[in-house]
């Protein structure tokens, strides 16, 4: 037995609702994140190719401190609303770039209402092969790893709007998505890194520690939002001990 693997990939196109940003401040764009770190470093400026480290490198320590803040189960800032149009007889759709697993919800935007989502064991056994339903109106929503599936399957073009928690891969540059407090301990993870590509693995260190406490008060500040939002009100004894402790 042989696999053929794919000729082309799945690749859905999302666009982002708009966003409110947070305060431009000081770390407004990767740019100001950049000279931030290199401002740690004692240094200048940071050049693509010709500085140890190179800009590109800063660039991409600071992109992996934003993944890894919003790695962190719940954080509130990394909530994201894109849409994308169905195609008729169409079940299958690529799932955003920086979809990572998590919580999503799912909205028929043409109709205005929410569409159910099954696990994936319940959708399987009882429809294993969606393609032989009836095209109609999507009802339910099934995520198989990084593919949303839909049944059944739409029978034209239905604006759908999805709601995630991006934890994965993020191209972009963009920064203002997170409160400015947060964009400065990615650079503190960022300036660890630059000093550790230096060999300084004493300041890189004394960066990391500050970087690791940045985390710490990300997910303390995060359980008391949460905390508040459900009127201090614990669903579980577990839950009143965590968020007790979260407490100033």
């Amino acid at each position: 037995m042989t696999i053929t693997v794919a000729s082309a990939a799945l690749d859905t196109t999302w666009v982002e609702f708009g966003t409110v940003s947070f305060t431009v401040g000081t770390l407004a764009t990767m740019s100001a994140c950049i000279d931030e770190v290199a401002s740690k470093l004692k240094r200048d400026v940071l050049l693509t190719g010709t500085t140890t480290p190179t800009a590109q490198s800063v660039t991409n320590w600071i992109v992996r401190g934003k993944e890894e803040l919003v790695e962190i189960k719940n954080f509130t800032f990394k909530r994201r609303y894109v849409t994308t149009d169905t195609a008729a007889a169409q079940f299958r759709y690529s799932m955003p770039n920086d979809y990572n697993g998590g919580d999503i919800s799912l909205r028929d935007l043409t109709n205005n209402r929410y569409l159910r989502e099954w696990p994936r064991g319940r959708y399987d056994l009882k429809y294993p092969d969606p393609s032989e339903e009836t095209n109609d109106e999507p009802q339910i929503f099934c995520i198989k790893d990084r593919e949303l599936w839909l049944l059944p399957p739409p029978a034209g073009v239905y604006a759908l709007e999805l709601e995630y928690g991006r934890s994965g891969d993020d191209a972009t540059q963009d920064v203002l998505w997170l409160p400015e407090i947060e964009r400065f301990r990615c650079c503190d993870f960022a300036t660890a890194e630059a000093f550790r590509s230096l060999h300084d693995y004493e300041k890189a260190a004394v960066y990391n520690d500050r970087w690791e406490k940045g985390l710490g008060k990300a997910v303390r500040a995060d359980g008391k939002r949460k905390w508040k939002s459900r009127g201090y009100q614990a669903i579980s004894v577990f839950q009143e001990h965590s968020a007790y402790r979260n407490q100033p």
